[in-house]
């Protein structure tokens, strides 16, 4: 298998658990959506890396490119991780187009046929799975430039619905109650484990306390369990113990600083 350039990962680096437990542990790679950045994630990333996991968030220019061209630069990215013997399994959070990128990325990759034992789970919030409404608004001229509207129409011949659905890779949604973008049922997936809605906005649904608590729940235990308003202050997610908490996690102003490629 070809790996990618160390460099290539480590331009994407944006929060580390440096020290872990165990010989090996997870990655979670996160994707944020159209008109969008890095940053978005930021709060989602402090507490996956404060759970454990290596996170790394892939920043890429949402404006530019087609979803293929962008899936194409994840998947040398997924190739490296799975060429790190460190690494036992590689989980994808992603938020909006981040989500069917990934998708695209993870069969490009082949991740599912050929290591079957790395692969993780995938937790998807406010995905176009089957599209966006706001691929009906006319372009005109201007069509051209924006590829990725034509990728993710509602169109049963587009891109988003013709992509293959992950076949070993745990799936589970969380849509946006409030989501002017993308219609709650275009977010279901053929096959996904689990799905859930919560009551706030497209935007906000990455940093909801709600939606990062069943991420982490996802991403242990295959199941979102959504969490009644009454024990929303009772987080009771397992959070994996580390040797030495002020030194295995970066600060997150140190994290939050750290530069990202586009």
């Amino acid at each position: 298998m070809v790996v990618a350039d160390n460099r290539l990962m480590n331009r994407h680096l944006l929060k580390i658990s440096d020290s872990h437990d165990h010989v090996t542990h997870d990655l979670v790679i996160a994707t944020h959506g159209f008109l969008s950045n890095g940053k978005s994630l930021d709060p989602i990333a402090d507490s996956l890396t404060s759970a454990g996991y290596e996170t790394l968030v892939w920043d890429y220019p949402s404006l530019r490119g087609s979803i293929l061209s962008h899936a194409s630069r994840l998947t040398a990215v997924i190739q490296q991780a799975l060429g790190r013997p460190d690494i036992e399994r590689i989980h994808f959070v992603t938020h909006s187009m981040g989500g069917i990128i990934t998708r695209a990325a993870i069969a490009q990759s082949r991740m599912e046929t050929i290591a079957k034992k790395r692969c993780g789970r995938l937790l998807m919030m406010a995905p176009p799975n089957r599209g966006s409404w706001l691929t009906r608004l006319p372009l005109g001229p201007f069509a051209n430039r924006f590829p990725q509207l034509a990728e993710l129409s509602e169109n049963e011949s587009s891109l988003v619905n013709q992509l293959p659905r992950p076949h070993r890779i745990d799936v589970g949604v969380i849509a946006a109650q409030k989501d002017w973008i993308v219609s709650q049922s275009a977010t279901h997936l053929d096959g996904q484990a689990d799905h859930t809605v919560i009551p706030t906005s497209h935007q906000r649904l990455v940093q909801h306390p709600l939606a990062i608590e069943m991420t982490l729940r996802f991403l242990e235990e295959g199941r979102l369990q959504a969490v009644a308003e009454s024990d929303a202050v009772a987080m009771t997610i397992p959070i994996r113990p580390l040797t030495e908490a002020g030194d295995s996690v970066q600060s997150q102003h140190t994290a939050t600083d750290r530069r990202r490629a586009a």
